[in-house]
């Protein structure tokens, strides 16, 4: 038997979810949580700086803060990464400076949710650390909010994204 080029797609996906959350509750455990969550939250900031270099890479946008990307070039970035982890996310560039992130399934939050950690684990506040951090770091110029979000009950995570003025 064989696994096909789409399974062997899911199980990496699963296995970079499940990677998070088994060093997660190791850490925890030998560390407790905040310190936990505190270097989880810089793990993925660090994950997702490394991440977008070679997502950008792969689509051959150049990566430059004194000269960003256009702000569709950038959404399109934040779907790749989403992706890679089971994510579905979608970007509505609404001008040059504004745009809407959505994201519609959350791997990450069907996991929390599976595991009955989804109201112990700040979701919310690690993706926007997540999230702001991978944005500012291609252009420095925008700015996130979250308007919508899963942890409160929501039927998604929505950002406005928005150029600083």
């Amino acid at each position: 038997m064989d696994v096909s080029r789409e399974q062997m797609d899911l199980l990496r996906m699963g296995a970079l979810t499940a990677i998070d959350g088994l060093w997660f509750m190791a850490a925890e455990g030998k560390l407790g949580f905040d310190t936990a969550l505190e270097l989880d939250m810089e793990v993925w900031k660090n994950y997702g700086t490394v991440m977008l270099k070679r997502v950008a890479k792969a689509m051959g946008v150049r990566l430059d803060v004194e000269d960003p990307p256009e702000l569709a070039a950038l959404c399109r970035m934040m779907e790749v990464l989403c992706d890679i982890d089971g994510t579905r996310c979608l970007t509505e560039v609404i001008d040059e400076d504004n745009a809407i992130l959505t994201v519609e399934r959350c791997a990450w939050w069907d996991n929390l949710t599976k595991a009955g950690r989804q109201d112990i684990i700040p979701c919310e506040d690690v993706d926007n650390n997540t999230f702001i951090w991978w944005l500012e770091n291609a252009d420095p110029s925008l700015a996130m909010e979250i308007t919508h979000s899963l942890p409160r009950g929501d039927e998604r995570c929505e950002w406005k994204i928005t150029r600083k003025t």
